[in-house]
């Protein structure tokens, strides 16, 4: 009888906490979903607000973006592609002999580098995915060829122009190509070395758990490239249910 009794005792004892640790248990895993889920948008939008202007691209699935973030930036001056001739404004790279010189006007961080960069004046479109600019082209990026150092940027380019000037003077220096892609149920995230490149299997996980199929990334560039938005949708899934957020990162395109 005190076994059957026990035994009865226990069982409604049970089923009185089983929903109240269930809900704790699903709480927690809630919670442990929204840092994950958090962490991975402010990390994204953190990369989004560095990028060079005119830079990201969404694809047409939204399960990608891509950009391609700053390194330095500065205010340039008009070269003289030509020793002792005329400064041109956009610069141009068409000097006899000798690299490509052009002068900086401001403080620029780092003050030198010997990796080589792309430099980007007035960027009006996305730059990821484009073909590599090469010597002899016309393009606002040029191919991965500048250093600089005490003020003077250099690349052993011979024939190659700038498309625009920048009202401003302004210029930017790339080293890498970045891409968010959900795939597999993850956030992954890959630096690339060239524009064209895709190739994602060595991608980092940002975050796991990700409902792919409800989670999208959009992009508004704006009116006239300036103030472009960009919105981050990330669904995750797990034992305590479906998660979803949602952050709008405003991206500063004035080139």
């Amino acid at each position: 009888m005190v076994i059957a009794l026990a035994g009865i005792v226990a069982a409604m004892v049970g089923s009185v906490l089983s929903r109240p640790l269930q809900g704790f248990a699903d709480n927690s895993q809630r919670s442990e979903l929204t840092d994950l889920a958090t962490i991975a948008l402010n990390r994204l939008a953190r990369d989004i607000r560095l990028a060079v202007p005119n830079s990201v691209s969404v694809a047409a699935a939204g399960d990608e973006i891509r950009f391609v973030p700053i390194a330095a930036a500065g205010r340039y001056r008009a070269n003289q592609p030509i020793p002792d001739g005329p400064r041109q404004d956009p610069p141009a790279c068409t000097q006899p002999s000798g690299p490509c010189v052009i002068d900086i006007l401001s403080p620029i961080e780092p003050a030198d580098s010997e990796s080589k960069h792309w430099l980007i004046i007035y960027n009006t479109d996305a730059l990821v995915g484009r073909a590599e600019p090469v010597d002899g082209a016309v393009s606002p990026v040029s191919p991965k060829a500048f250093t600089w150092k005490d003020g003077v940027l250099e690349a052993e380019l011979s024939a190659f122009r700038f498309e625009f000037a920048s009202p401003q003077h302004r210029f930017f220096l790339a080293d890498r190509a970045v891409g968010y892609r959900c795939q597999a149920g993850a956030l992954v995230r890959a630096e690339f070395d060239e524009l064209a490149a895709s190739d994602y299997s060595t991608a980092a996980t940002v975050v796991d758990h990700v409902d792919c199929s409800q989670s999208r990334f959009t992009y508004e560039p704006g009116n006239n490239s300036r103030h472009g938005l960009v919105t981050l949708k990330l669904v995750l899934a797990g034992a305590g249910g479906t998660l979803t957020l949602l952050q709008q990162v405003q991206v500063d395109n004035a080139p």
